[in-house]
C-alpha cells in the first residue's frame, strides 16, 4: 500500500537537505539507491522523493529552488507508476547508461561545472553509486567537482519527526500481528519455510508489506545455532522447539523489527531461560539508560550482565532503524568491554537524541555459538529512556501443546 507525507513534512526534509548543502558549499545533490533488502537501500532516495525503486534509480537535487529535481528509474516499466506515487514532477527512465543521463540532466540545469554532494546508500558499509557509473560522469563532466556526503545526509533522517513516528507505529502493528500469528499457529509438523506464510498473511491483507523475516528453528535440548537464520529450511516443527526470530513488517517503506523467541508446546528448559532472563535484563537497563544526551557508551554499559553471565553477541546491540540501518550502530565488538571495568570502559560513542528511531536488541550467545536468542524491539528515544513501539509481551512465547 502506498501513502503520501504531508507537504509540510516534505518541505521540512527539503529545507534540511539544502541546509546540508549550504553547509558542504553544494550546488546540488546526486542521490544513488537500489532495491537492497526489500528496498531499503533506497532510503535516502525516499525520503526526498517518497519512491521506493524495485531496481535502482538516481535523484538529482539542485540547491536552486528554481531548478526543479529529477527522479531517474531504474526500468523503463517502472516510470507510470513511479510518476503516481512519487512527490517529484520529472520522472523519467535513467536508460542503460544512467550516468550519460544524469550528465545530460546536470549540464541543462548549469551545473556541468558545479560542485555535487553524492549521496550513496550506505557510508557504514562504503556503498554508494557503482564504479562504472561513477567513471561515466566524471567523463562526461570532467570539471564537475563530486563530494561524498552520505554519512551526513543520513544524519538528517536520524531523529524522526511526528509524522515519521505516526508510520513507524502503523509498521510495528503489522510486525506485531506477524508475531503473534507465528506464536498462536505454528504447528509440529510444519516446516520452517511454511512459518513465512503465516508471518506475512498476518499483515499483507491490511496493506504491509515484508521486509524481514529471519528465522531458525531447533530442539531446545539439542541448539545447533545462535541466530536466526535469513534462509527457512524444510526442516519439520517438533514440540520442544524453540524458534529464534527477527521479523520486520512495514508501511510504505517504514518499519518495526522486533525479537521474539518462541517455544513450541513446552516452557523454556532452564537454560533457555537463563539466557533469556539475561537478555530480558540488559533490555530493560538499556532503555533505562538510552535517554537524550546518553552515549553509545552508556549502552554498553548496561548490557554487561550479558558478558557478567558468561554469554557473548554476535548481532548489533543496538543500531538506528525506520526504514534502513543506520547510525547509532553499535555492533558486536562491544563485547570486549564485558564484564565491565571503569579501568577501561567502552568509548563514548555517538549521542542519543530525542525521537531517534533505535532497535535495541540485545542477543546473548554461549560462546561455542551453539545456542543463543535475541530478545528485542524498535524504540523512540524519549526523556524517560528508550521506549518500545511494539506491544508483543516480554516473556518467553509458548504456544499451545
Amino acid at each position: 500500500m502506498v501513502d503520501r507525507f504531508t507537504p509540510d513534512e516534505m518541505a521540512r526534509r527539503w529545507r534540511s537537505a539544502r541546509g546540508l548543502m549550504a553547509e558542504h558549499g553544494l550546488d546540488g545533490l546526486l542521490l544513488f539507491g537500489n532495491s537492497g533488502v526489500n528496498r531499503h537501500n533506497e532510503a535516502n532516495v525516499f525520503w526526498l522523493s517518497n519512491h521506493l525503486d524495485l531496481h535502482h534509480c538516481y535523484l538529482v537535487a539542485p540547491a536552486d529552488e528554481a531548478l526543479p529535481p529529477a527522479l531517474y528509474t531504474g526500468l523503463t516499466n517502472h516510470v507510470p507508476n513511479a510518476r503516481q506515487v512519487s512527490d517529484i514532477e520529472d520522472v523519467a527512465w535513467g536508460g542503460y547508461d544512467p550516468a550519460t543521463t544524469v550528465a545530460e540532466r546536470l549540464r541543462a540545469q548549469g551545473l556541468a561545472r558545479a560542485r555535487l554532494g553524492l549521496v550513496g546508500v550506505n557510508a557504514g558499509f562504503g556503498m554508494g553509486m557503482p564504479y562504472q557509473h561513477h567513471r561515466t560522469l566524471r567523463e562526461a563532466l570532467p570539471e564537475l567537482e563530486l563530494v561524498d556526503v552520505t554519512r551526513d545526509f543520513a544524519r538528517l533522517r536520524a531523529v524522526k519527526s511526528a509524522e515519521e513516528i505516526a508510520w513507524l507505529r502503523k509498521a510495528t502493528a503489522f510486525t506485531d500481528r506477524a508475531v503473534e500469528a507465528l506464536w498462536r499457529d505454528v504447528r509440529p509438523g510444519m516446516p520452517e519455510y511454511a512459518l513465512l506464510d503465516l508471518i506475512e498473511h498476518a499483515y499483507r491483507p491490511l496493506g504491509g508489506q515484508p521486509h524481514i523475516a529471519f528465522l531458525r528453528s531447533m530442539p531446545m535440548d539439542a541448539p545447533n545455532g545462535c541466530l536466526p537464520a535469513q534462509n527457512p529450511s524444510a526442516r519439520r516443527i517438533e514440540e520442544g522447539d524453540v524458534i529464534i526470530t527477527e521479523i520486520s513488517a512495514s508501511y510504505w517503506g517504514y518499519s518495526g523489527q522486533i525479537h521474539r523467541p518462541v517455544f513450541v508446546g513446552r516452557e523454556p528448559t532452564a537454560p533457555w531461560q537463563r539466557m533469556f532472563d539475561a537478555a530480558l535484563e540488559a533490555y530493560r537497563r538499556m532503555l533505562e539508560a538510552i535517554r537524550p544526551g546518553a552515549v553509545e557508551g552508556d549502552a554498553v554499559r548496561a548490557a554487561s550482565v550479558l558478558g557478567e553471565r558468561g554469554y557473548d553477541i554476535y548481532d548489533d546491540l543496538v543500531h538506528g532503524y525506520g526504514v534502513d540501518i543506520h547510525p547509532p550502530l553499535i555492533d558486536r565488538s562491544c563485547a570486549r568491554y564485558w564484564p565491565w571495568d571503569e579501568a577501561r570502559p567502552a568509548p563514548a560513542g555517538r549521542a542519543f537524541e530525542r525521537d531517534m528511531a533505535i532497535v535495541v536488541q540485545p542477543n546473548p550467545i554461549t560462546p561455542d555459538e551453539r545456542m543463543g536468542l535475541q530478545l528485542g524491539a524498535l524504540t523512540i528515544v524519549t526523556d524517560e529512556g528508550a521506549r518500545s513501539l511494539h506491544e508483543v509481551p516480554l516473556e518467553p512465547l509458548v504456544t499451545a501443546p
